[in-house]
């Protein structure tokens, strides 16, 4: 005759397979580190708008800082020290600008297509520039302070040239991108892009 207890025997030994099998099956299936989940890209669709429009006024910025911090160069007489006080301005503001040109190789994709022709627009906007100002240092180097009246002449076209640089403008150039547009707005480096233009002297 089977007692309570010997019935229990089986059924027990049943349930403790049970879960044997079910806590190795369990192991095997979330077995290995957790992974997170995936992040967001980094350029192209998906990828932070904001972000990607600071790079591209970053790298405008790179140009237009030195672009719009020109030495007073008016009030000396020191004609010789003028000249290698310009050039090393205009050095400056051409590594500025080829700095500029080569950030805006690394910025990625845009979020939106709209983008990639805005930063397009930038990177000729910025060769161009620092076509124009090498020009113009070759004029500055190639003149001679011993001669101060076409030297003055020659500095009258580089206070004209400076006064005239209008850096690239991507707010303006990504309005038909309105989403990329009001990123725009709030990247820290476009406002700041922004705030030197409209502080630079007219």
């Amino acid at each position: 005759m089977m007692t309570r207890s010997s019935r229990r025997g089986p059924a027990l030994i049943g349930m403790l397979a049970a879960a044997a099998i079910l806590t190795a099956g369990c192991t095997t299936t979330v077995g290995g580190t957790p992974a997170a989940d995936t992040a967001p890209p980094s350029e192209g669709p998906g990828s932070d708008p904001v972000a990607w429009a600071d790079r591209v006024c970053e790298s405008v910025l790179s140009f237009a800082v030195p672009a719009t911090s020109a030495p007073d160069f008016s009030r000396s007489a020191d004609l010789p020290a003028v000249q290698r006080t310009v050039s090393s301005y205009l050095d400056t503001v051409i590594a500025g600008a080829q700095r500029g040109q080569a950030q805006l190789t690394e910025v990625g994709r845009a979020p939106e297509p709209g983008g990639d022709e805005a930063a397009r627009r930038t990177q000729d906007a910025l060769r161009a520039l620092e076509e124009d100002f090498d020009g113009v240092k070759t004029t500055v180097d190639r003149t001679s302070p011993n001669d101060p009246a076409a030297f003055m002449t020659t500095l009258a076209q580089v206070e004209s040239k400076v006064s005239a640089v209008a850096p690239p403008n991507p707010l303006g150039d990504l309005a038909a991108a309105p989403r990329l547009h009001r990123a725009a707005e709030r990247s820290a480096r476009c406002q700041q892009l922004s705030a030197l233009a409209s502080d630079a002297p007219r």
